[in-house]
């Protein structure tokens, strides 16, 4: 059983991960249609919540709603609170939750690194220098071995159905659309992630090419035809359907044992 004020913060951390979701598929959808946009990631997206009007507490509250995302799958991932199960299929899906946490804990570390932090972007690459190349490769190739199995694992999840029935939708007006909507959202978040695994791949094979790779740049990836426009704004808008499905739904989530 999920304690209510468990629950409360949960939701909290769905609605500032739909808000981040919704903000990288908007910057990117008007890139993609050359309506002044750019593409985006999820660092991208919280500088331009910073520029914003009362953009500082919009960042605050975002960094906050963020670890509260990260806490509730720290949560799920060691107390297991709504019985995921003991199989190897199981076992595989709470590590995800567990490394989905880190990287919304890095994400709310990020938030407040903008805060109060200069408007630019760091330079990626200081974040190796202290790396040998043979550790980098191995490292990138880990991560990218790592996302792609998450991008299936999450394929899988939604073509099953086990992924949207974490939601009640069961007799809901629209449930039918709605749930179309999320798995439009889930698959394109698969094929972003594919994208990234791809370019970590590509990074620890060709060891002279340590960039790390994000968002953003899976959409830039795409953004070198017209056919990859195409893409991109298809993603795009399932980006913002995906925060959406988190934002509006969130209410709707259930905490109850599978």
């Amino acid at each position: 059983m999920v304690k209510k004020s468990m629950q409360r913060t949960a939701i909290i951390g769905f609605i500032a991960k739909g808000f981040v979701y919704v903000i990288v598929g908007v910057l990117s959808l008007l890139a993609a249609l050359n309506l002044g946009g750019e593409s985006s990631g999820t660092s991208q997206a919280l500088l331009f919540v910073k520029k914003q009007m009362f953009g500082q507490f919009l960042l605050i509250a975002l960094g906050i709603g963020l670890l509260c995302y990260s806490y509730w799958m720290f949560v799920r991932s060691i107390k297991n609170p709504e019985n995921m199960g003991g199989d190897s299929m199981d076992v595989m899906m709470r590590i995800g939750v567990f490394i989905t946490g880190l990287v919304y804990t890095f994400l709310a570390l990020l938030a407040f690194y903008h805060l109060f932090g200069p408007s630019g972007e760091a330079s990626q690459g200081q974040y190796l220098d202290f790396l040998g190349p043979v550790t980098v490769s191995i490292l990138f190739i880990l991560i990218g071995i790592i996302l792609a199995a998450q991008a299936v694992i999450l394929v899988i999840g939604v073509f099953k159905g086990g992924v949207l029935d974490q939601f009640n939708l069961e007799g809901r007006s629209g449930s039918h659309l709605i749930r179309l909507g999320g798995k439009f959202g889930f698959y394109s978040r698969a094929f972003i992630v594919f994208i990234i695994a791809y370019f970590f791949l590509r990074a620890g094979i060709y060891s002279g090419n340590h960039e790390i790779k994000g968002i953003a740049d899976a959409f830039s990836f795409l953004d070198q035809s017209l056919t990859g426009r195409i893409l991109m704004a298809l993603t795009a808008i399932g980006f913002i359907s995906y925060g959406l499905f988190f934002i509006l739904l969130s209410r709707y989530r259930s905490f109850e044992e599978d």
